[in-house]
């Protein structure tokens, strides 16, 4: 009972932190706001985490372990489908879930809280079919949790080079710079708050374009471009 009343204390702490974080940034959050926010002392703080760096290392854990484990639940048909889906997710989080667009912030910021992006690796069956992150990438210096995405991203990519998915098998940076950089700028357009068929609308329209230029002459039909079904729950 103890430690179930504590875990749920040190959920609302990050909870708390995370809103604090997505609307006034690392700087503009203190510790005393979020312990009000969260309906617990100052002291209470303290005893689940040593400092603010402490509170946003965690806000970034669990906004990881949300973005692993929804790619890991995806069931897509193939790689790529999988990329275009976990961009349907990301755009979904940005506009529902404070603990993503407070990491993001966070790696925006880099405020020096964090000394170098999470190095907490892929868990899942999925991502680990995918295989690793691309050697020598083009975003090997990308921070915070804008690496954490781009990193699944690449897993994905790299997942379907290797399934014969891809016009360019070579492994060449052209596809990986292009994916990248329009995956990560999803959050840079929807961080803000977009309706979500407008969202979903304009992803569409993204990968609607992106596919010819990534898959084979007269192969992008086979690929679903708009949001996937939604899950019973």
């Amino acid at each position: 009972m103890v430690q179930e009343r504590s875990e749920r204390t040190r959920g609302r702490l990050v909870e708390a932190g995370a809103a604090l974080f997505d609307r006034r940034g690392y700087a503009g959050a203190t510790l005393g706001e979020i312990a009000a926010t969260a309906g617990v002392t100052k002291g209470a703080l303290y005893f689940h985490f040593a400092s603010k760096e402490e509170l946003a290392g965690a806000v970034s854990a669990r906004a990881e372990r949300s973005l692993r484990s929804a790619c890991a639940e995806l069931r897509a048909s193939s790689p790529l489908q999988g990329l275009i889906d976990a961009g349907y997710w990301l755009v979904d989080a940005l506009g529902a879930d404070p603990v993503i667009r407070a990491a993001f912030r966070l790696g925006r910021e880099d405020a020096g809280w964090q000394a170098s992006p999470t190095a907490v690796g892929p868990t899942t069956a999925s991502l680990a079919a995918a295989g690793p992150t691309t050697a020598g990438s083009a975003f090997a210096d990308m921070r915070g949790f804008h690496s954490v995405w781009a990193g699944v991203v690449r897993d994905l990519l790299a997942g379907a080079r290797r399934a014969g998915e891809l016009r360019d098998r070579s492994g060449g940076l052209g596809p990986e710079t292009l994916v990248v950089t329009a995956a990560c700028g999803l959050e840079v357009v929807f961080a803000d708050g977009c309706p979500a068929d407008e969202r979903a609308r304009r992803v569409g329209a993204l990968w609607d374009w992106l596919l010819p230029c990534l898959v084979p002459p007269g192969t992008a039909g086979g690929y679903r471009t708009r949001p996937p079904a939604r899950q019973p729950a």
